[in-house]
């Protein structure tokens, strides 16, 4: 039997639809449009489909983050914490989407046929249509965000998101497995998003694949002056924030916890991002 949806599900889906997303219901399957890709999806464990849409300007699958704490950062114990990361503290987060993979160079060539923008022109051979695009500035990547009516997540954000629940060093544990991600020098090269297996939220390449810019000023000190509530840091530092470790990357830079960080108006072969949106 086929269950209806509450008063705020309809608003959900009304405001979805409002915004050209689709929204899928807890009692049905994926949501219209979810990419081929995914067909093999699994819904974690105490997640429903209510929590997954697609964003129709580029065909980007979504997952919901509820709204709660987490601890944000590393514990005093960590010796390979680096005193950025810390002290570990205890933050709120609203609820906001984050895209489930990194953007592909298939999805940014929509945004560079539509607004006239130039794909990146150094692109390494593996990038394909499937893999992250690469070579993309934080400048550009807050550009693709702005044309699909999102952002990029926040430092806080993203660290929530790609602990998928967990508190240990990386999603999965505190050892670090090639399984489970591209990174630590296991390959040469991007791989096609979702090759590896996804976190407790549903998301992808979180860790390794492709370092992502988030909305953040880097400054070292942010962890123990950052707000308690939605921290985002616009006021100190000229760098942005990078985050969730790369194919290039070492094992200890793939940390959940660890922070990167360059120039706005750069861009790296091993570098790409996703975006955000409020609920």
């Amino acid at each position: 039997m086929r269950r209806t949806m509450g008063k705020g599900m309809c608003l959900l889906a009304l405001a979805g639809l409002a915004l050209g997303l689709s929204v899928a219901r807890a009692a049905d399957g994926p949501p219209p449009g979810w990419p081929d890709y995914l067909k093999d999806f699994k819904l974690p464990a105490g997640r429903t489909w209510d929590q997954y849409r697609v964003r129709a300007k580029d065909g980007m699958p979504q997952a919901l983050i509820p709204a709660g704490a987490f601890l944000i950062g590393s514990p005093d114990d960590d010796k390979d914490a680096y005193p950025s990361e810390k002290p570990r503290r205890q933050i709120y987060l609203s609820a906001y989407w984050i895209d489930l993979h990194p953007v592909t160079g298939g999805q940014y060539k929509k945004f560079c046929d539509a607004t006239g923008h130039d794909m990146p022109k150094d692109l390494p051979e593996w990038n394909k249509p499937e893999h992250p695009v690469v070579m993309v500035s934080w400048d550009n990547a807050t550009g693709y965000a702005s044309w699909a009516g999102a952002r990029l997540p926040s430092e806080a954000e993203y660290e929530k998101a790609a602990r998928g629940g967990a508190t240990t060093r990386y999603p999965w544990g505190d050892v670090w497995s090639a399984a489970m991600a591209n990174g630590g020098n296991a390959r040469p090269a991007t791989t096609n998003v979702c090759s590896y297996p996804a976190n407790g939220f549903g998301l992808y390449d979180m860790i390794g694949n492709v370092w992502e810019w988030c909305q953040d000023l880097f400054d070292a000190g942010w962890y123990k002056a950052m707000p308690d509530h939605d921290p985002v840091n616009t006021e100190k530092g000229i760098r942005r924030v990078l985050r969730g470790g790369s194919w290039n990357g070492f094992a200890g830079g793939l940390r959940v916890a660890y922070r990167n960080h360059n120039r706005p108006f750069l861009d790296f072969e091993d570098a790409g991002f996703r975006c955000a949106e409020a609920p």
